[in-house]
């Protein structure tokens, strides 16, 4: 049986699980968060979580489903769960969006990525021994009820949005200290290919090949319009 052809046969039977009721579940609703565990269905245990938007985008009625089809899974490059955007429609979620992908705990960040002043999704992807942290993001257009995902986002470890002038930067814990600098361009990231450490000197030192970058960035981009 081919991998494709497994991953299609689990979803089935979790859709006719949950439509038939005899999913064990437990939720418990913190705020926005719906979080559900469920147990062995036809001898395959997955873990849910869903995640209810209205805080994050009011009167839109989104809803986020992580199933991860494969809880033993520890290769992260092999895809163990399916995200799903919802919209509440007439009564019923629908599926606007999905996306398999490897996800190693179930979190998910809302921050704004794209400085079109509307809350994106970051979906955690994989932490490694430095606890560094990678994610896969979703660009978020309410006026559409689309997403739209950056492809190779996941790369970047510990990413941040500076909407000052619109790059991503992070802060990387490793036997040097490093932060890179990125762009999204379209559907992808941009890498500037530009490292600096942080040696941890009070001689601010990284603080001006920090601003010495950022300066650099900028005039490339200027200069390429």
């Amino acid at each position: 049986m081919t991998k494709t052809t497994f991953f299609i046969l689990t979803i089935l039977v979790l859709t006719m699980s949950c439509n038939s009721g005899q999913q064990k579940e437990h939720k418990v609703a913190i705020d926005s968060l719906v979080a559900t565990q469920s147990d062995s269905i036809t001898g395959t245990k997955f873990d849910r979580t869903e995640i209810l938007c209205d805080t994050v985008y009011a009167n839109k009625g989104y809803k986020i489903t992580l199933t991860t089809f494969d809880p033993t899974n520890e290769d992260e490059t092999i895809k163990n769960t399916l995200f799903t955007f919802s919209k509440l429609t007439n009564g019923k979620y629908l599926p606007i969006f999905s996306d398999s992908i490897f996800n190693r705990v179930q979190e998910v960040r809302f921050d704004d990525f794209n400085n079109d002043k509307v809350k994106d999704i970051l979906v955690q992807n994989f932490s490694d021994v430095r606890s560094n942290w990678t994610y896969y993001l979703y660009l978020v257009d309410t006026a559409q009820n689309k997403l739209k995902k950056i492809k190779g986002f996941e790369e970047i470890k510990n990413p941040n949005y500076l909407p000052q002038f619109n790059l991503i930067d992070n802060y990387v814990m490793s036997g040097q200290i490093w932060t890179s600098f990125y762009k999204i361009t379209g559907d992808t990231i941009k890498d500037f290919d530009i490292v600096i450490y942080d040696n941890q000197e009070d001689d601010g030192s990284y603080d001006r090949e920090y601003k010495k970058a950022i300066k650099s960035i900028l005039a490339k981009e200027k200069n390429s319009r």
